[in-house]
């Protein structure tokens, strides 16, 4: 392996600007937002209300498939329904029934719905209105925190610590692909079929989630194990030749963590997921290693931010 120069190259580091207060105020507004209740509401429905409703959708007087519910609670002014649905349920209180005429879009996925006008026959359950707390001392607590200032300074500290890690990460990127496409680097063949393993099993994970095998979604996207695992092939190698390049770098500048510096970070997986200290122990026997690895890679990548520009 020959690396080429890591050090003094110049490919434009932008510079770092502090979140603005509009980006601040945007962040508490989200804040409050997701913490905000809905509360049985005794009047006529209004935008932003919640409608729990029953409703069967009829094209030329005969129900259609896939236009019906029971019990389905609808944010008016989500945008969740094709338009005027929503707008068509406002003005209406608990137990009113309400026919919604409505015309599908153009473009809808349903062949015989593009276009074509609807009855939604509706029978309101209930309306609910979104409560949102106020932004004060109270709403910080909630957090942990005493005041809404510290609140909100801690917020600030934390969107500034992630816009600078984005913009960072975003420069290492393109400085890495510099170095590596300047370089000599051939990672080993088992290294790049244990990394494709590992994102095989990355996929699966996610996939899993909705339900669904990675074989039947391959099938789906007409795919094979074999096609995809050599779509990701080229991804698996630079991904290699990235971890060959820091190892190198490491070795070259001897950079180091100690055992304080990997115990107090495995101290901080403790913590955050609250384990007890059988678990603890299981996790360091099985993570130790690996948090090691990681720590190095980042006082890598950190001499590469500190030494380019």
């Amino acid at each position: 392996m020959k690396i080429s120069n890591y050090k003094g190259n110049s490919i434009g580091k932008n510079e770092f600007i502090p979140v603005t207060k509009e980006e601040l105020d945007n962040e508490l507004a989200n804040l409050l937002k997701s913490k905000s209740t809905f509360v049985k509401k005794e009047g006529k429905s209004e935008l932003g209300d919640i409608t729990n409703i029953d409703y069967e959708g009829f094209l030329d007087g005969v129900p259609f498939e896939g236009g019906k519910a029971s019990g389905y609670d609808l944010e008016l002014g989500s945008h969740s329904f094709i338009p005027g649905f929503e707008e068509g349920l406002v003005g209406y209180s608990e137990n009113d029934d309400v026919d919604v005429h409505v015309t599908f879009p153009k473009e809808y996925h349903a062949e015989n719905l593009k276009g074509k006008p609807v009855v939604f026959k509706c029978h309101i359950n209930e309306v609910k209105k979104k409560v949102t707390p106020e932004l004060n001392d109270e709403f910080a607590k909630g957090y942990g925190i005493s005041t809404i200032n510290e609140l909100k300074n801690e917020l600030e500290r934390q969107m500034n610590a992630k816009k600078k890690n984005d913009e960072d990460n975003k420069y290492l990127g393109l400085l890495i692909e510099k170095i590596i496409n300047e370089s000599e680097i051939e990672p080993n063949d088992e290294a790049v079929k244990n990394r494709i393993d590992e994102m095989m099993n990355y996929y699966e994970e996610n996939i899993s989630q909705y339900g669904m095998d990675l074989n039947t979604y391959l099938s789906m996207t007409n795919q094979t194990i074999e096609s995809f695992r050599d779509q990701l092939a080229n991804e698996a190698v630079s991904s290699c030749k990235a971890d060959c390049l820091f190892n190198e770098i490491a070795n070259i500048e001897k950079l180091e963590v100690t055992e304080d510096e990997v115990l107090s970070e495995l101290a901080l997986y403790k913590n955050y997921y609250q384990m007890d200290d059988e678990a603890y122990n299981n996790f360091i026997n099985e993570k130790k290693e690996d948090v090691r690895y990681d720590l190095i890679k980042r006082k890598t990548a950190n001499f590469l931010l500190d030494n380019n520009n």
